[in-house]
């Protein structure tokens, strides 16, 4: 018997040939001996050689040990973490109908301070291989993974995690680098292509709100052009456009202030003041402090305008009469609240005379009765002493709330004032806190303000307060 052992290059690999006579027995062990003598130990493949034993299979080549190969370690990963997009609490896929404008704001990964946004995965070191001789193979060790905290972002959990620092919108560019930008910027209009906009930070807006598209923002909103019969709130901060056409459906707020050039047919309010480098055309306006139409071009035509402090504009209404109505004196929210207590307190008012008459029906039965009611209406008197009593508490509590309302309101807006630079036309009525004026005539260079508990129409030489 001859036995050739040949080991591949690799020396992954070991082949056998056995030469001997067809008569001759051969044995499993002599075999496995001769492998040994060559060198060969690991991945040895027994049933193999027992299968050339019991075969005899004899002049060919056949493979009896195979090594291990090692496998390469994985390189190390940043794993975004984008949270499944839900359109009020059910997810967009599962709606039977879809808005169109809400769909591109999928794509936008809007992230919280705190939340994480991405996981680092390290490298792995791979696993050893072992070759037909025993020798070990090493491994090729993972790559760590590319990384670059940019901006308002920050390792957590041993470097295992990262968070944004704060409210935003995740960006993960392809160079590794991973930032949160509290800025949202479009290049072009809002419009099905962006879909609505609701982000944590500030938006700024190349072009256009096209009609019937929200954009809110609890930093300021800056738009480049129009905002068409859309609705635009900065919740914290101001908003700022080329103009507002509102279209009669078209609202803008803003916590602090909101700016334009011109205005035309919208709701528009403001914590503090709407400043308007031009015209407001037929619009509901609402500041907290001050609105003021600037230039040559600042004219006031049709609406209702309220203010806090002063409302000022180089023309006021216009020559055809159109009705204009200006409020100030108090907070829009004041007006609206004080509202709401008058007509609470006429409504409380009149249940209780109601009451009061019933009461007084049953009281006259009880002195006909000697102090007593019929059965059935003993219950009803107690209702009707306990509904009157709750009433008089209401009513008081109005009273006293109206009351601090307007003595809160005639010490801070005394000087509350109404300026036309130029000209106050006929069919404008002016309200000053609770006092109102109509004018019907053409005036030039007015001021109106309250003196002695009567509004008062002066002369104006003075400068824009803008």
């Amino acid at each position: 018997m001859k036995v050739q052992v040949k080991v591949s290059q690799d020396a992954l690999e070991a082949h056998m040939i056995v030469s001997a006579e067809p008569t001759e027995e051969i044995s499993k062990e002599d075999l496995l001996s001769q492998l040994k003598s060559h060198g060969v130990v690991y991945g040895i493949m027994e049933d193999a050689i027992e299968n050339i034993v019991k075969s005899k299979i004899f002049d060919k080549p056949v493979l009896v040990a195979v090594g291990k190969k090692p496998v390469d370690g994985k390189d190390g990963q940043v794993v975004i973490i984008r949270p499944e997009q839900t359109e009020g609490g059910q997810s967009v896929a599962d709606k039977g109908k879809i808005d169109l404008r809400e769909l591109p704001a999928r794509m936008r990964t809007i992230v919280r301070t705190g939340q994480i946004v991405a996981e680092i995965i390290p490298p792995t070191e791979g696993e050893e291989g072992r070759n037909v001789l025993g020798r070990v193979l090493k491994p090729k060790p993972g790559k760590p993974p590319q990384l670059k905290l940019g901006r308002n972002v920050k390792l957590v959990e041993d470097g295992k995690k990262i968070v944004a620092a704060v409210d935003g919108i995740l960006i993960a560019a392809a160079d590794g680098t991973i930032d949160v930008n509290e800025v949202l910027n479009v290049q072009g209009d809002v419009d099905y292509s962006t879909g609505n906009i609701d982000f944590p930070g500030e938006v700024h807006i190349k072009g256009d709100v096209k009609p019937g598209f929200t954009v809110k923002a609890k930093g300021d909103v800056a738009v480049g052009g129009v905002i068409e019969a859309a609705t635009v709130v900065s919740f914290e901060g101001s908003v700022s456009a080329l103009g507002i056409k509102g279209r009669e459906k078209g609202i803008v707020k803003a916590k602090e202030e909101v700016r334009a050039k011109f205005v035309e047919n919208a709701i528009v309010e403001a914590g503090k003041a709407v400043i308007i480098d031009g015209p407001i055309t037929n619009s509901q306006i609402k500041a907290g402090e001050k609105v003021i139409a600037k230039g040559n071009k600042g004219v006031i035509v049709g609406g209702t305008i309220s203010a806090g402090s002063y409302v000022e504009a180089e023309e006021i209404g216009s020559e055809l009469g159109v009705g204009t109505h200006i409020e100030v004196g108090m907070e829009p929210e004041e007006r609206e609240r004080m509202k709401v207590l008058k007509a609470q307190l006429e409504l409380d008012r009149e249940n209780l005379n109601k009451l009061v008459a019933v009461y007084k029906t049953l009281k006259e039965i009880m002195d006909r009765n000697q102090g007593k009611l019929p059965p059935d209406k003993v219950e009803l008197f107690r209702k009707v002493g306990q509904s009157m009593i709750n009433l008089r508490n209401n009513i008081e509590v109005a009273e006293r709330e109206l009351e601090e309302i307007q003595k809160r309101i005639r010490e801070k807006y005394t000087f509350a004032k109404v300026i036309a630079r130029r000209v106050l036309h006929p069919g404008v009525e002016i309200s000053i806190f609770d006092k109102r004026y109509y004018n019907d005539k053409a005036l030039q260079k007015v001021l109106v303000v309250i003196e002695n508990e009567q509004v008062r129409i002066g002369g104006y030489s003075g400068g824009s307060e803008a």
